[in-house]
């Protein structure tokens, strides 16, 4: 059961790159479409995530796995967490990367770029709605105890104090970091900004991990199964949009050359 995660996460990433390989071979900018091509199917999609985090509302289960240690509750770290992951952190995620995915669509000569960047922060919300709602599924279900709250051999006394596995902070930040990494591994042409992306949102995933540790609120197995679902499920909601052959107003890395100035006759008197 140890190799069970990374096998089941190998897996996932196999079977969303066998959907999305073919649509990088094809020529123009890698600028996503809706979701298994169709606005119908990206209307089903987007549905589905949002409907996904109604798990909240499932009675929370107290369970006896107890935290790796036990450890004190830090105030200061925990808001420091609260910025790189969870909601705002995922926000902060949004925005850079609509800015740097417009910027890429601009250079490969997209049209309207800023507004077809919209359509990968789609995709990017999607992502981190339903590594949300799982995310808070196996929360209600696992009920293990968080580090702050255990105490040798019993947890505390709410609800709050069980729901420590998987971290929801650390798994929608890793989510947008698995549907970057897709995009990036279809991108034609300058991959710059959208590595960008990448990079942004894993430093995210890996600060977030590292300071709910340090916080006390997770143990190192809670951020590292927030890791690995939220990677899965950002990759595998990015696969299903496959990418659309986009008709640039030039050619890619070629700019258009001014037109020649029409031919002037000039009359002079000289005296």
């Amino acid at each position: 059961m140890r190799y069970a995660a990374p096998l089941a996460c190998a897996c996932a990433c196999a079977c969303a790159l066998t959907w999305s390989a073919p649509a990088a071979a094809q020529v123009g900018p890698a600028a996503p479409d809706w979701a298994f091509g169709t606005p119908g199917g990206e209307v089903a999609v987007a549905a589905a995530c949002t409907a996904s985090l109604a798990t909240y509302l499932l009675p929370q289960r107290r369970s006896a796995w107890g935290a790796a240690s036990s450890e004190e509750r830090n105030e200061t770290i925990g808001l420091a967490s609260d910025i790189t992951g969870a909601a705002l952190g995922t926000l902060l995620l949004l925005g850079s990367g609509y800015a740097l995915e417009g910027s890429y669509l601009a250079g490969a000569g997209v049209p309207h770029p800023y507004a077809r960047a919209l359509r990968t922060s789609l995709i990017e919300i999607e992502a981190a709605a339903l590594s949300t709602g799982l995310s808070s599924m196996i929360k209600r279900l696992s009920g293990r105890c968080r580090p702050r709250s255990w105490r040798t051999d019993r947890c505390g006394d709410t609800d709050l104090d069980f729901d420590a596995f998987p971290s929801g902070h650390t798994t929608p930040v890793a989510a947008i970091a698995g549907a970057r990494l897709n995009l990036a591994l279809r991108t034609t042409g300058d991959a710059a900004p959208r590595l960008g992306a990448l990079a942004l949102a894993e430093v995210a995933t890996v600060v977030t991990m590292a300071l709910r540790i340090g916080s006390g609120a997770h143990s190192w197995q809670d951020v590292g199964a927030g890791m690995i679902l939220g990677h899965v499920t950002g990759f595998a909601i990015a696969a299903i949009h496959p990418i659309q052959p986009t008709r640039a107003r030039y050619a890619a890395g070629a700019l258009p050359e001014p037109a020649p100035e029409p031919a002037a006759i000039t009359w002079s008197w000289a005296f």
